[in-house]
């Protein structure tokens, strides 16, 4: 979801606007996947460890963009799926991690989940997994998996960057090995639904052999 903050600038729009478009368009491309493909899992890097860097300007445009989209989605009922927050919470206050806590307890039921990666990072994920892997003494591949926060959820198939970088940036590096990785010049509020249609197509058309 790279590029909201260079679109502001293009567009002559105010970060927080340009930041609330990003969200939206997040929910609009979720309801498109899930209504059109066999898909149950989608990921967003939403908000890396190293943004926090960032100071706390931006901070608090992400806790007042989660509360004006927690409110929008409770009026709307735009989403039908689950929703799951990964990362460290800490950085927001109690009382958004309460409501974004609330927003995770809708629709348990359904089998199409969106995860949102909040103040995540890829390499703390594998150590706090090896950390955890070596208090338990059973060190193997599956402990690792156990222990990372991706847990019970599924490898990615598919990887899509918007914004002109061709990089991971940090995320989930353990579990994008077999990942099919595609890149996008548009920022990441231009991104539609035919782009995205787009990569989905030209990922089915792939074979993939998995190293065999």
């Amino acid at each position: 979801m790279d590029g909201n903050n260079r679109w502001s600038i293009a567009n002559k729009i105010d970060k927080y606007s340009s930041y609330k478009k990003g969200a939206n368009k997040l929910i609009e491309i979720t309801n498109f996947i899930f209504e059109n493909y066999k898909i149950n899992y989608i990921s967003a890097f939403a908000l890396s460890r190293h943004n926090l860097k960032r100071g706390k300007l931006l901070l608090n445009m992400i806790e007042n963009l989660l509360v004006d989209i927690l409110d929008q989605s409770n009026k709307k009922k735009n989403i039908n799926f689950r929703v799951k927050f990964i990362g460290q919470l800490n950085f927001l206050p109690k009382k958004v991690v309460l409501r974004l806590k609330k927003l995770e307890e809708l629709n348990m039921k359904s089998k199409k989940n969106l995860l949102i990666y909040l103040n995540y990072s890829g390499k703390d994920d594998i150590h706090q997994a090896l950390t955890y892997m070596s208090k338990s003494k059973k060190h193997n591949i599956k402990n690792i998996e156990k222990f990372l926060s991706t847990s019970n959820i599924p490898d990615p198939d598919i990887l899509i960057r918007s914004g002109g970088y061709k990089r991971l940036s940090d995320f989930m590096l353990y579990q994008v090995s077999f990942t099919e990785l595609f890149f996008s010049n548009k920022l990441w509020p231009d991104i539609k639904k035919i782009d995205i249609k787009r990569y989905i197509d030209k990922f089915y058309k792939i074979d993939r052999k998995f190293g065999n």
